[in-house]
């Protein structure tokens, strides 16, 4: 396909910006797909970014791109491409659905690390389809205001994205967390499906508590989607349904961050906001700012995997028995910690993001509460 085939390009006005060479702003380094683009081009970017605009919607991107393109740039160059949007509309017919997957594709392919972004969550699921049909197994993380999972059944929408990710769990789908929802806008039986199938959940208190807590679900990730609607209303007034509780604007750049930071993530989906209403900009100037902490997260990756000796180091701790050891790795350069988990039946271990806290546990002969649960899932 060409790029006419697929993009709405960005706005004139906006390549304009670019244009002004504003002094280190974003809006100065980054390139967009426009005439003369060219697939093999791309091989110098690093990150893209696609929106995927509703189909027969009036375009409420210009606003976030202007607050985005306004924004200091990072102290780590890295080659950006803004290459437009993308109509979509929900249970995307198949030629939209195969424009989406040729994008996705084309970036991972090369190394390009694509930040999609659209008004509602079922976005979400167009780019997990392309992110499987890139790798063979797929991990999601979810930040959410609620645990709603509805029917795979029924036409895709916001209300049954969770159902469409759970229809492939246990086959393309290894792992699906979810992250910052509120009990009280939750269905109790839907919590209890995910639960007693090994999802990891995490109360929106819980990550008040500490985010930092909140950083091992988000490691493993393939594909991050995260909701604007789970930010209380007061710092984002044009998120999609709205609520008074949720997290705070900096909670949710520091979630996306830990994300990022990580290795794994191919993609993220950003969602569940509509910028036409947004009379003051707030909301823009926030979904511009937790972009801004993707692409950081993503520049400052360091590389730390506990399967390579000279970035992590190994500890083992012995549990009190014979031959019974709980065994950890700690980076070198950022202290992030894994635990390995034996898997029944099976000739390797799992290596699974932990914290600090669970290797002082087991110094204390304690067994971690997540390496017994983690055992558990993986021994079905």
């Amino acid at each position: 396909m060409e790029y006419s085939d697929i993009f709405i390009p960005v706005a004139e006005h906006l390549q304009a910006l670019g244009a002004a060479k504003l002094h280190n702003r974003w809006g100065s380094r980054i390139k967009y797909g426009v005439k003369g683009f060219d697939w093999a081009w791309l091989d110098s970017f690093k990150v893209a970014l696609v929106g995927l605009r509703k189909h027969g919607a009036p375009n409420s991107f210009t606003s976030l791109r202007e607050e985005l393109y306004a924004l200091f740039a990072h102290s780590k160059s890295l080659p950006a491409i803004d290459l437009g949007d993308i109509e979509v509309a929900p249970g995307a017919n198949d030629m939209q659905a195969a424009k989406l997957a040729c994008v996705l594709q084309k970036l991972l392919a090369k190394g390009i690390f694509p930040i999609v972004f659209g008004e509602n969550m079922w976005g979400a699921s167009s780019v997990y389809d392309a992110v499987k049909a890139y790798q063979k197994s797929v991990a999601a993380a979810f930040i959410l205001p609620s645990v709603c999972l509805g029917s795979a059944q029924e036409p895709l929408s916001d209300d049954n994205v969770l159902a469409h990710f759970m229809a492939d769990y246990g086959r393309e789908l290894e792992t699906l967390n979810v992250l910052a929802y509120q009990s009280y806008l939750s269905s109790p039986a839907d919590v209890q499906i995910l639960g007693d199938r090994y999802c990891e959940l995490m109360r929106l208190g819980a990550v008040r508590d500490g985010v930092r807590h909140a950083e091992p679900l988000l490691r493993d990730a393939d594909v991050l989607c995260a909701g604007v609607n789970a930010v209380r209303w007061s710092d984002a007034p044009a998120a999609i349904d709205p609520s008074p509780n949720g997290l705070y604007a900096e909670e949710m750049c520091q979630l996306v961050r830990f994300s990022t930071f990580s290795d794994k993530l191919k993609t993220c989906y950003l969602g569940g906001f509509n910028l036409v209403g947004d009379s003051r900009r707030q909301t823009a100037k926030l979904v511009a700012q937790i972009i801004w902490h993707v692409v950081d997260g993503f520049a400052c990756r360091v590389g730390d995997d506990p399967a390579v000796p000279k970035t992590c180091r190994k500890l083992q701790v012995e549990m009190g028995s014979k031959n019974q050891q709980l065994v950890f790795y700690q980076s070198k350069a950022t202290d992030r910690w894994w635990m390995d988990i034996p898997v029944d039946g099976a000739s390797k271990s799992r290596i699974i993001p932990c914290e600090r806290d669970d290797y002082e546990k087991a110094l204390r002969l304690e067994v971690p509460d997540r390496w017994l649960w983690l055992y558990k899932k993986l021994a079905c």
